[in-house]
């Protein structure tokens, strides 16, 4: 039996997405073994184990949802991007923090990614969405936020443009989502 690393460098397909979620339901070690292997920087084991919490938190949220809390304070420290943008789609499942740190870490974290040009594009569009979720708690943000992705949208990527100008029309125009 090959150990999680050997595994996540073997295969990486829904079908064993699924087997690992079932090993995670019978044996809590599992994910934490993923989350370990998430956040370290040995890629490409990192994003294929960050890419399986996203999975096993399709299959069996309650697995993944304490989880939550660790993953918002983490996100300062990760740099590939293949975690970012799998924690960022599992943060967006969820409500905003309630607390002033993790919220103020996601903030951070979100507007600095989407402020940067070396950022891939499907990390800019969910920061977008987290932060536009922020600006109805946190109004004062809209005008810094409108600003950053005005920026954002200057490097031409047709995703960047397409969810940037629907983000600033729901900004302006006090939408409750991003249409």
């Amino acid at each position: 039996m090959l150990n999680l690393r050997e595994y996540l460098l073997y295969d990486v397909s829904k079908k064993h997405a699924g087997e690992i979620a079932d090993k995670a339901r019978e044996n809590e070690q599992v994910l934490k073994a993923l989350w370990n292997i998430a956040l370290s920087n040995d890629e490409p084991v990192n994003w294929r184990a960050a890419w399986m919490i996203k999975n096993i938190h399709e299959k069996d949220r309650k697995l993944v949802e304490p989880m939550i809390s660790d993953m918002i304070r983490a996100l300062p420290q990760l740099e590939k991007e293949g975690v970012k943008r799998e924690f960022l789609r599992i943060i967006m499942e969820y409500p905003l923090p309630d607390d002033e740190e993790r919220l103020g870490i996601l903030l951070d974290s979100c507007f600095n990614w989407l402020a940067n040009q070396a950022e891939p594009i499907a990390v800019k569009i969910h920061c977008m969405t987290i932060l536009f979720e922020i600006s109805k708690v946190i109004p004062e943000i809209k005008a810094e936020l409108i600003t950053t992705i005005e920026v954002a949208m200057q490097e031409g990527s047709a995703g960047i443009i397409n969810r940037g100008s629907k983000t600033i029309k729901a900004l302006r125009l006090n939408k409750p989502k991003i249409s």
